[in-house]
């Protein structure tokens, strides 16, 4: 029986019926799905039916915990929003980190789950255990800032809101849920979901204890932990100092983070001098505090703000690397004031600063070819590197308006829209916009891009954590040694997957030493973990998300891949100049090792016999 972790309750919300019903969450679902996406996709896949539409009434959409949320583990912070991706068609989950999860937990529930259509806007109040839909009229159409900033008056300061901007109410594809003005759960576009449901926020509030199996056992490994980040300095422990921007300028340079819609090269096309603008020295002067999520001890994030000018911003989230390169040298801009102005439209707006950032270096390209004129831009003069170009046409496609409107919907549905060609220019797969590590730099990312679109974090950007020695490969290191690579994917996949589901943060993972996670969960759960136990787990868990996509009559084996980001042909010039990706070398050796089918990625019959998924087999043979 398990001791800890859980709060043992599920949260089922039918806005078509306005009704409300606890369910006891199944101990044998926490076993063999542990938490989180995990078991969100186990429900999904049982409760909505094969082909639903995702903004359907029909469809499904989950925020969820994991068993290390809200506990002293490090770092517990971390909360999911799934379901059925508007933008893809596939599976979709997004992470989030700071406040919200660990008070959802106390608030009496692991995860919320709603289906349905409201006619009206409403909210989700959940206060210490008691949930209660309310109408949110006055709140449709407010910014993501607006929303909390009314509901936390409404509800008092403790309240913790997860909320979706008006991108979400249009049913933007790209809109994603936002938490403590600038905390995102970027990707999928499952902000479209919410707002197809008329679900503009939840809000929660709680003081319920969280019950752990060994309260002892775990305050001494998070102080075994903490000495790894802060003295061993322990993998990407560095980053308790400055943050994820650490990464932007050496990224650029290295060739790790793309340049000019991914045809350039740093050094080459975006000076050295210009990278440099984009480095943590230079965005924190404009840094006017840290920033934390619960209890975190590396306290990765800032506020920043712009006092004066035309990017004025009164005090919001620094932007992550992510955000950063997507802003940066993807469009060729060294403007550090117009890359926080962008990240905060996106924030407030409710929408994926990768996307946005794509499709911004995206129309530059067409601008550039000829493809588009100033005239079809709204008279917005799309040239490399125009600071100003890239927050208007930003704000352009938050709002959903003029020429911003069809890239609300995807790099895909944009090309589209543009043609004469534009889709050559269009680096995505299946609509989402591919992140900011280039496979050219690390081969392994193309594989990860394939298998789960766009996704960067899927198999913790190829980064192991210490002690995992079945990874002999390091991130970005010997790139022409690409065989191994596909199949250490798969390892990385099913760890990061416990990571995710677990709902512990992933510079956590990468900062202590590889034994973190299942110590923990041992000291929480009271269960006995090892390391080949939530191997075991993760695996399900893929197995698990690779059904629901076949069962939708996704073969992502046959999804286009950018040729520009394999290096088809090479870049001339720059640090991975010459260099182009087997990728399908590398997408067999994972495949294999998953045992799915070459074709189709199909889960044999053996391998969903072995992990104890029976019931999955009658779907899909």
């Amino acid at each position: 029986m398990l001791s800890g972790g859980y709060m043992r309750k599920i949260l089922w919300v039918d806005l078509s019926k306005s009704t409300l019903i606890n369910e006891s969450l199944d101990e044998d679902l926490c076993l063999n799905y542990l938490g989180g996406y995990g078991i969100g996709i186990r429900l999904i896949y049982n409760m909505q039916k094969p082909g639903m539409d995702a903004l359907a009434p029909g469809s499904i959409v989950g925020l969820a915990t994991g068993p290390l949320t809200g506990t002293p583990a490090v770092i517990g912070s971390r909360f999911m929003v799934m379901g059925k991706s508007p933008l893809t068609g596939t599976w979709g989950d997004a992470n989030c980190a700071g406040y919200f999860g660990p008070m959802l937990k106390r608030a009496g529930y692991d995860m919320v789950f709603f289906e349905g259509a409201s006619d009206n806007p409403v909210y989700l109040f959940i206060d210490n255990g008691k949930p209660e839909i309310k109408d949110a009229s006055m709140l449709w159409g407010k910014t993501t800032y607006e929303t909390e900033d009314i509901l936390k008056n409404e509800h008092g300061k403790n309240t913790q809101v997860a909320s979706i901007g008006p991108a979400g109410e249009r049913l933007c594809l790209i809109s994603c849920v936002i938490h403590d003005k600038g905390r995102a759960a970027g990707r999928f576009g499952l902000g479209a979901v919410l707002g197809s449901k008329k679900i503009k926020a939840i809000a929660v509030r709680g003081k319920i204890k969280i019950p752990i199996a060994y309260p002892e056992k775990v305050d001494s490994l998070r102080k075994k932990y903490i000495n790894q980040i802060k003295e061993e300095s322990v993998g990407c422990s560095e980053l308790y100092k400055i943050g994820t921007p650490i990464f932007t300028e050496p990224s650029a340079l290295s060739g790790d983070s793309p340049v000019k819609n991914w045809s350039g090269a740093c050094s080459v096309d975006f000076k050295v001098e210009e990278a440099e603008k984009l480095g943590t020295e230079n965005l924190f002067t404009y840094r006017t505090k840290k920033y934390g999520c619960w209890q975190c001890p590396i306290v990765c994030g800032g506020i920043v703000a712009i006092d004066n000018g035309k990017y004025k911003v009164e005090g919001t989230h620094q932007p992550e690397y992510e955000t950063m390169s997507a802003f940066g040298s993807n469009c060729m801009n060294s403007d550090i004031e117009s890359v926080i102005k962008a990240n905060d439209i996106c924030n407030s707006y409710g929408i994926d600063t990768i996307s946005t950032g794509a499709m911004v270096a995206f129309a530059m390209e067409c601008y550039e070819k000829g493809l588009i004129s100033k005239k079809d831009s709204d008279g917005i003069k799309l040239s490399w590197g125009n600071p100003e170009a890239i927050v208007k046409l930003t704000e352009k496609i938050a709002k959903g308006e003029g020429f911003g409107k069809n890239f609300s919907f995807g790099l895909e549905r944009a090309s589209k829209a543009i043609g004469k060609g534009a889709e050559e220019f269009a680096m995505h797969v299946r609509g989402e916009a591919i992140a900011m590590h280039d496979p050219r730099f690390e081969p392994a990312m193309a594989v990860i891009y394939k298998m789960f679109p766009g996704k960067h974090i899927q198999a913790s950007q190829f980064c192991k954590p210490e002690g995992l020695k079945e990874v002999q490969h390091s991130f970005g290191v010997d790139r022409e040694k690409q065989k191994g690579r596909g199949k250490e994917t798969r390892l990385l996949e099913c760890l990061c997957n416990i990571v995710n589901c677990a709902g512990v943060c992933l510079f956590g993972y990468l900062s202590t030493r590889v034994d973190c996670i299942p110590e923990f969960l041992t000291a929480v759960i009271g269960e006995k973990y090892e390391l080949e136990d939530i191997i075991k787990t993760g695996e399900r868990i893929s197995n698990m998300r690779q059904a629901f996509n076949i069962r939708e009559g996704i073969n992502i084996i046959k999804s286009p891949f950018p040729r520009r980001a394999l290096g088809i042909p090479p870049l001339k010039d720059g640090p991975t100049a010459g260099f182009t990706v087997g990728i399908d070398d590398m997408l067999f050796e994972y495949l294999d090792s998953m045992d799915w089918s070459r074709d189709e990625a199909k889960p044999s019959r053996e391998k969903l016999v072995k992990l104890g998924m029976n019931d999955v087999i009658q779907d899909l043979y």
